[in-house]
C-alpha cells in the first residue's frame, strides 16, 4: 500500500488528554484513526513510535499492538512522586483548580527519554494536554497538532464544561499548547476555522488534512448500488452511521422519514451506532409509526458496517445544534458510493458539493430534509450520478494513505525548515 522514500523520518505520535482507548478492541472509530495513520506512516517507510498517558501511566509502543511501560527516571529517583501525591490529596479536599501539571510534566519527561533522537512530534490535541509542548521545548523538536474538534464547544455541549477559575486556568493552558505547535492540521476546514479564532493562531500556520475512510480499501466498487446494473427490488435502504447524541438531528431525521413514508416512498432506515439518545429515539420511531421502517444495529466492525453499506443507496448526516458539519460518516458515505443528504451552511461540509457528490440541507430543517430524500428516492439516476461522483472522489481523496501522504509531506517541510 505504501511506497518507500528517500527520506525516512522518525515521529513521535503523541496522545496525553482525551486519550482514544487504544487498549480495546473493537477500536473505536478515534482509536482507528490513530492506527491507519500510525500504519500508513509505517508502510512508507517512516518509524512511527505511539506515547500514551492513560491512568496516571505513560506507554510507548512502535507497532500499535506491543505496549512497553515507560519508567520515568527523573520522578522515581526524586521527591516529586511524594510532593504530587499530597498536592493531588489537598487539591480534592478543597476543591482547587486542576491544572494537570504533575500529568504534563510526567509526560513531556517520558517524551524527552524516548524520542529524543527522532525529527519531529505529531500530537492528537487534546484539552489541557500540554506535555507535548514542554516535550518540543525539551527536545528542541518541531510539534504538529492534530485537531479534531472544538473541545470546548463539545464540553458546553455534553453539559460539561469547566466554569470559573477552573475555566481560565484551562483555556490559558490548552492555548499554550495550541501556540507552542510548529504547525497544526485540522480533519476538517470547520474546525480549521474556529481553532484560528479560539486561540488566535496565525492562518497560515494551520491547514486541513482530511481523515480517511478504511471502506475504501474494503468495498469493491463493483458491488456498490450506484454501479448495479440489476434493478432495484424492496425499499430503498437508508443509513446514518455515528453517535446518538442531541446535535446529531437524527429526531429529524424520523420525522422526515415518517412524512416520506406517508407519502407512500417505499424507504427502510438503518441507524448504524448508539448514544445518549437511543432509547428516546426509540420511542420517537414508535410514535412516528415507522418502526418496520427503521432497523436499529448498535455498533458493528467495520466488516459489517461494509457488508450493510453495500446495499444502501443514501447516506444522511442531519447535524442540528453544532457548527460543524464534517464527519467520517461522510467519507464513509463516500467510499460507499451513496447518494448523500448532509446538513450544512457557508460551504460546510467542504468535501460534499451541493448537486455533484450530495445534496447540502439546512440544519435542523425538517421539511428540506424530506424534500431531499423524496428526490433521491423518486429519480434513481440522480442517486447513481450522486453515488458514483462520491466513490471516485473517494478512491483519489479519502484513503488512510492519501491522508498519510500530506501528513509526510508537511512532516518533511518542517524537517528540512528547522535544520536550516
Amino acid at each position: 500500500m505504501g511506497e518507500m522514500i528517500s527520506q525516512t523520518l522518525r515521529i513521535g505520535y503523541l496522545m496525553q488528554a482525551g486519550v482514544p482507548d487504544i487498549f480495546t478492541t473493537p477500536l473505536s472509530g478515534p482509536a482507528n484513526h490513530v492506527k491507519f495513520i500510525f500504519d500508513e506512516l509505517n508502510a512508507m517507510g517512516h518509524h512511527v513510535r505511539l506515547i500514551v498517558y492513560t491512568n496516571g501511566r505513560v506507554w510507548k509502543s512502535d507497532d500499535f499492538q506491543n505496549y512497553e511501560l515507560i519508567p520515568v527516571n527523573l520522578f522515581e529517583r526524586s521527591p516529586v512522586p511524594y510532593l504530587e501525591s499530597a498536592v493531588r490529596r489537598v487539591q480534592s479536599e478543597l476543591q482547587l483548580p486542576f491544572i494537570a501539571l504533575f500529568d504534563s510534566m510526567h509526560f513531556a519527561k517520558a517524551c524527552q527519554q524516548e524520542l529524543y533522537d527522532f525529527d519531529i512530534l505529531y500530537e492528537r490535541m487534546g484539552w489541557m494536554g500540554y506535555g507535548g509542548a514542554l516535550a518540543s521545548r525539551l527536545l528542541n523538536k518541531s510539534l504538529v497538532l492534530e485537531i479534531n474538534g472544538d473541545h470546548l464547544t463539545e464540553m458546553e455541549l455534553q453539559g460539561n464544561a469547566p466554569k470559573g477559575m477552573q475555566r481560565y486556568l484551562s483555556e490559558k493552558l490548552t492555548g499554550f499548547a495550541a501556540r507552542q505547535a510548529a504547525h497544526s492540521i485540522a480533519t476538517g476546514e470547520g474546525w480549521r476555522r474556529s481553532f484560528i479564532q479560539r486561540w488566535a493562531i496565525a492562518p497560515e500556520k494551520v491547514s486541513v488534512i482530511e481523515n480517511g475512510s478504511e471502506l475504501v480499501e474494503i468495498l469493491d466498487r463493483d458491488k456498490l448500488q450506484a454501479f448495479s446494473q440489476k434493478e432495484r427490488i424492496g425499499p430503498i435502504k437508508i443509513a446514518y452511521i455515528g453517535g446518538f447524541d442531541p446535535w446529531h438531528g437524527i429526531p429529524i431525521l424520523i420525522n422526515a422519514l415518517s412524512r416520506a413514508v406517508s407519502q407512500g416512498l417505499d424507504l427502510h432506515l438503518l441507524l448504524i451506532g448508539g448514544g445518549v439518545q437511543e432509547e428516546e429515539i426509540k420511542e420517537k420511531v414508535i410514535r412516528c409509526g415507522v418502526e418496520d421502517h427503521v432497523t436499529f444495529t448498535g455498533y458493528v466492525d467495520i466488516t459489517q458496517l461494509a457488508t450493510y453499506l453495500e446495499d444502501v443507496e443514501i447516506g444522511i448526516s442531519p447535524y442540528c445544534g453544532r457548527n460543524e458539519y464534517s464527519g467520517l460518516k461522510l467519507l464513509d458515505y463516500k467510499a460507499a458510493g451513496l447518494a448523500i443528504i448532509a446538513s450544512g451552511v457557508d460551504g460546510e461540509p467542504e468535501v460534499i458539493v451541493h448537486g455533484r457528490n450530495g445534496l447540502i440541507v439546512p440544519p435542523c430543517d425538517e421539511f428540506a430534509l424530506y424534500e431531499a430524500i423524496n428526490l433521491l428516492a423518486t429519480n434513481s439516476e440522480l442517486r447513481r450520478h450522486l453515488g458514483q461522483t462520491a466513490r471516485i472522489e473517494a478512491e483519489n481523496q479519502h484513503s488512510w494513505h492519501h491522508s498519510a501522504l500530506n501528513l509526510q509531506k508537511l512532516f518533511s517541510y518542517l524537517v528540512e525548515e528547522s535544520t536550516k
